[in-house]
């Protein structure tokens, strides 16, 4: 099958499907992939609706992962115009930002290779923070809140932080698959053992923590693509506890008054992520609900000790 949508003159996003793979474009650059399940027909629909003239706009795209893209959505005040068309690079990028602004369409058009700002008939092309300047940022090794004030030049103290907006269908069908499930939703805990920008956890942990748990007579819910990004937020709103891993996905659910075992670790190019992402930073965050632990500074046995004995 072989579908092409023209954007700017240019077949923003061409996809060409075989058994195994398929092949799509973005902004001219042509890319191959293993087949799985994207909703472009989602995207096609949302922009012809909502876009139907886009001449002489600004393109920004959103290149980050799901933490940055929550702080975007909730700095956007600071950053977002009103001729600016804002296309996200994963599926969740638009689902955050109709939960945390819902004022700005954000259009899905798959991963992109926007390695600078670009003009193109009239239109120019950006990144809301290019990865090379998410790098700089995160160098100087200072909160990255804070940090991102500070590369925009302005001051954040005047926004008003409002929680997540989740739909009554958006609830209901996470409930339905709870149920199907078998899940005791007056009595889980919800579990994130999975990072993409942090060494994980052994194995054996996670499997400990989980017969624990069990024992204790808690069901076990794990953060999987079986639920989509709201309907686990949904989820782990009714948890009895939430044990994770650093992940993007923790910036979303930090305002949950769940507690919440954060686990930090460290990747091949930042010795310590917590002075960077720790939630004490986040206004928005529900500090008295999180516990934040650190691989680096304490054993991993004690950590779960620790966390066991507070459930």
């Amino acid at each position: 099958m072989q579908k092409e949508i023209n954007f700017l003159g240019l077949p923003i996003i061409k996809i060409k499907k075989s058994e195994n793979y398929e092949k799509r474009y973005f902004l001219g650059i042509q890319y191959k992939c293993k087949k799985y399940a994207r909703r472009h027909y989602d995207f096609v629909e949302a922009f012809k609706d909502n876009v139907p003239f886009i001449n002489n706009r600004n393109i920004k795209v959103i290149l980050n992962n799901l933490g940055e893209a929550v702080i975007y959505a909730r700095t956007a005040k600071f950053w977002h115009n009103k001729n600016d068309l804002v296309f996200g690079t994963r599926l969740q990028h638009a689902d955050i930002f109709k939960m945390y602004a819902p004022e700005i369409p954000v259009f899905y058009c798959g991963e992109a290779n926007l390695i600078k700002p670009a003009s193109y008939n009239g239109n120019y092309f950006e990144a809301i923070l290019f990865d090379e300047d998410l790098i700089k940022i995160n160098n100087k090794g200072k909160p990255f809140l804070e940090a991102w004030e500070k590369h925009k030049g302005v001051n954040f103290s005047s926004l008003k932080y409002k929680p997540a907006i989740i739909s009554e269908e958006t609830t209901k069908c996470a409930l339905t698959k709870a149920s199907a499930l078998g899940i005791d939703i007056n009595n889980f805990v919800f579990l994130m053992p999975f990072a993409r920008s942090i060494e994980l956890l052994p194995k054996q942990f996670w499997d400990n923590v989980e017969y624990e748990l069990k024992t204790k007579g808690f069901d076990i819910v794990y953060n999987s693509k079986m639920f989509s990004l709201t309907e686990a937020y949904v989820l782990a709103s009714k948890a009895k506890a939430i044990i994770a891993l650093r992940s993007g996905f923790n910036d979303v659910l930090c305002e949950i008054k769940v507690p919440q075992h954060i686990i930090y670790g460290h990747n091949d190019w930042h010795g310590d992520l917590q002075p960077m992402y720790s939630f004490k930073d986040f206004p928005w965050a529900a500090k008295e609900f999180i516990t934040e632990y650190n691989t680096l500074k304490q054993d991993i046995n004690d950590i779960k000790k620790d966390i066991l004995e507070s459930i």
